[in-house]
């Protein structure tokens, strides 16, 4: 399998494209809310009753700016919306709570990429969100045992966008960020992932700003994303790509 991203070909980003030419990746490190699983939803049960007890509603929270967030940056920015204190442990209680009460649907293609990749090299997870909440929706997902790492921002000196998390993920598998490939959902994720030094895919609906991404797709399910990591024969058909948007693969 090889794995070759050029510098024009996928993104037209100001920051070079990430290069793995004529070798395979030797690791894969996820993110989770957003990726895995389709978890705003949580999230913003979560805020809506952090405001409902401060008097205000979820309108009151800029919702576009906690894309990625870990629970201390969130609750930083909830505080900024709602001009009343907000702690990481109340918002963590809050979303404990939001994440049992309606558990999130996994998004497509998701076990299916996981099952995949998991017979070929190890897999890590590097989150922003809460360890428990992680490992609960790995557990939900029926995956967790596939990861040889898993990685909260919790766990580390600085979260998202910093690329700690993905740093110590690829450390505790033993393998150079260099030789790894993550995947992301929000523009956020995508700058600690290439910060840590990796190749990067992000995949999302609707990105919002223009991600530092070796490759963008609505889903892990879009072929491209098996043809990026030289899989033959999964994933369903992708939508026809200008040429400034396809990857070059070498076979």
């Amino acid at each position: 399998m090889q794995f070759t991203v050029t510098s024009s070909s996928v993104t037209n980003n100001s920051q070079p494209s990430h290069r793995l030419v004529g070798r395979s990746p030797q690791a894969a490190v996820f993110d989770c809310d957003g990726l895995l699983v389709d978890s705003a939803h949580c999230w913003e049960r979560a805020y809506a009753t952090i405001a409902a007890a401060r008097g205000r509603s979820l309108e009151d929270v800029r919702l576009e700016r906690l894309l990625g967030a870990s629970v201390a940056g969130a609750a930083s920015l909830v505080t900024e919306d709602l001009d009343a204190p907000v702690g990481e442990r109340e918002l963590h209680a809050a979303l404990v709570d939001s994440f049992a009460a309606a558990p999130p649907a996994p998004l497509p293609g998701a076990r299916e990429l996981i099952a995949e990749l998991a017979g070929r090299m190890p897999l890590g997870v590097a989150s922003n969100g809460p360890r428990a909440i992680v490992l609960g929706v790995l557990d939900q997902l029926g995956v967790r045992g596939r990861f040889a790492a898993i990685v909260s921002a919790e766990e580390t000196a600085c979260d998202k966008p910093a690329p700690d998390v993905y740093l110590e993920a690829c450390r505790r598998l033993g393998v150079a960020p260099a030789d790894a490939v993550a995947f992301e959902d929000s523009p956020l994720g995508a700058r600690a992932a290439r910060r840590a030094g990796l190749a990067v895919v992000v995949a999302a609906p609707a990105p919002g700003p223009q991600p530092d991404a070796d490759l963008v797709v609505p889903t892990l399910a879009d072929a491209r994303v098996h043809a990026f990591l030289g899989l033959a024969g999964a994933g369903e058909p992708a939508p026809a790509l200008s040429r400034a948007a396809a990857p070059t693969i070498a076979d």
